[in-house]
């Protein structure tokens, strides 16, 4: 029991001595004052409204079934031309490699 008495003691000891420090008296003051209070309140809707802007970018598009269609008919029909694109763009280095070898040749006569 002597030991729980002491330690209480010790405690209070502790605690009226950290509340007697002059930095621990400013921080208290401070976060019991409306400039916390308004800082706080301040980050927080910051905070909430990035979290906003975060979901609506990541949230899915809201589309019609016609829409989602259409997208994905666009989409592969621009996959194609694509393949398109760099099949004629090899066959166009073909073509250029060939006239340049056709130049070489006339050059040599």
């Amino acid at each position: 029991m002597a030991e729980d008495k002491n330690y209480k003691r010790s405690s209070a000891e502790i605690i009226a001595d950290l509340l007697s420090d002059e930095r621990v008296r400013r921080s208290l003051e401070y976060l019991q004052g409306e400039e916390f209070k308004a800082n706080r309140e301040r980050v927080r809707q910051e905070a909430s409204k990035r979290l906003q802007d975060i979901r609506a970018r990541y949230r899915p598009k809201k589309r019609t079934p016609e829409t989602a269609a259409r997208e994905r008919e666009l989409t592969l029909r621009l996959a194609e031309v694509e393949a398109e694109a760099a099949e004629l763009r090899l066959r166009l280095s073909d073509l250029l490699e060939a006239e340049e070898k056709l130049r070489a040749e006339l050059e040599e006569l």
